[in-house]
This record gives C-alpha cells, structure tokens and sequence, in this order.
C-alpha cells in the first residue's frame, strides 16, 4: 500500500487545531535548552494540503500526525514517528516511520532550527517521494508545551474515532488507567503518565484484546495529548506504534 503521507503529503497535524482563528496566547514550541525540542506547524510542498505539525519531545522521539481539519478539529489519517538528534542547529533521523501505511514505510529526516527564533525547514525523503516542509509555532496555540501534563485533563469518558474510521469509546480513571471499546468489538486496557520531563505530553501503553482487534492480544506504546480549543471544548489524541513498529494508528476526539 502507498504511504498516505508521501502520496498526499504532510498535512494537517498534531496541535494544528489549537488555534482555530485567535486565542490571543503565547505558542510555546521550544525550550530553551537549543535543541529542536517543541512544536512545530507549517507548510510542505509537493501535495493537495500542504500543512504539517511535529512534536519533538525532550529525548528526540518525534511525533507528526497528518490529516484533515475541520474548523479547529483535527481529524488524523495518519502518523510519523522516529527519534532524532539535535546538534548546533541540525535535526536528523535514520529512523522515520509513516504509518499511514501497513505496514509502515521508512523514511529519514533531515531539517535546521533555529531554537531561538522557533522554526524548522527540512525534508523527510522515502523510496517514493521527498517532501520539504517548513515551520514555526502554531499560531495562536491555547497549548502550552512547557507546563506539565494532568490527569485531571484527561480522565473522564471520550469518544474518538481512530485513524481506521473506527468509533472507539475511551474511560480514562483519575489515576491514569483506561479501558476502551471499539465498535468492531476491539477492547483494549492502558494506562497514561505524565512525562516526567514535566512536558505537556503524556507517555501511553496499551494491550489489545484478541481478535477482532487489528493488534490481537499484543501491545503498543505512545503518546497522548489534551489540549482547548477555541471552541472551549476539549480535544485529545492518542497515537502509538507498536514494538516492531511495524504498525501504528491514532484516535482522536473532542468533548
């Protein structure tokens, strides 16, 4: 199967909703730590909707997800992830996966930052096609990187819809843990923690039920992020690959 990011391009992504048309608050994006830590929204060329976001965590794992937007919702198609490293300006990856295909293609990546200043210009290049994007602070962000991550933002009931079209149905309890159930009939248990870098992320684990599940009783690992609209509903994200990272998906949705 052709990869969905490097046949329609990076699109709409992580946070890319944030903003909706205002908000009036400070995008934080990067640390000042000089690496390419943060968050990143902007354009790529080659594609019908070029737009692109990318979460860069403490570490060096990164995270895109790539979809469409509907006023300040995002709906993901799909997922990028790899880990990368960061060094006088320069971010690059070995490791890339799009996961917008099964199973997943590989790519690399190659950008500059300017950590100061808050943007990224680079490329991700696969055996299909090499895409340049170039980005900066989401604008107009209601979501703030630098605070840390609370349970209290996520626990509670959601109903969000996976990357496959699927209507998953996701109780978060006030210590982290969750149950979720599919309308294939998946059923799956995780548990969310906040990162301890004390970044507005946090890190997910998840164990698949047997079949009908896509992933029968194995498990996967990943992020989740909550973040306001300026709707003043709330919107979530899931996403994870699993231990191979051969497969990977996301589930999002508002409340």
């Amino acid at each position: 199967m052709k990869s969905k990011l490097f046949a329609s391009i990076l699109v709409t992504g992580l946070l890319a909703g944030c903003g909706g048309g205002g908000g009036g608050s400070t995008p934080v994006a990067v640390t000042t730590t000089g690496t390419a830590e943060g968050v990143y929204s902007g354009t790529s060329t080659g594609g019908t909707s070029p737009a692109f976001t990318m979460l860069v965590l403490e570490n060096g794992d990164y995270w895109t997800l790539y979809g469409t937007r509907s006023g300040s919702n995002l709906s993901v198609a799909g997922i990028i992830q790899g880990t990368g490293t960061s060094n006088n300006g320069s971010f690059t990856s070995s490791n890339a996966k799009d996961f917008g295909s099964v199973p997943a293609i590989s790519a690399t990546a190659s950008a500059t930052y300017n950590a100061t200043a808050q943007t990224i210009t680079g490329t991700f290049t696969a055996p299909t096609a090499t895409i340049s994007f170039s980005g900066g602070p989401v604008a107009g962000s209601l979501f703030n990187y630098a605070t840390p991550a609370t349970l209290s933002s996520l626990s509670g009931v959601w109903t969000t819809t996976s990357t496959s079209g699927e209507t998953i149905t996701v109780t978060v309890a006030s210590v982290g843990t969750f149950t979720a159930l599919g309308t294939s009939g998946c059923r799956f248990t995780g548990t969310a923690t906040p990162r301890a870098s004390g970044k507005n992320v946090f890190n997910t684990s998840m164990t698949f039920g047997p079949a009908p599940c896509g992933l029968p009783n194995q498990t996967a690992s990943g992020i989740a992020v909550v973040y306001p609209l300026t709707s003043s509903q709330t919107q979530v994200i899931f996403a994870q690959v699993d231990s191979a990272r051969a497969y990977g998906s996301a589930a999002f949705g508002t409340r």
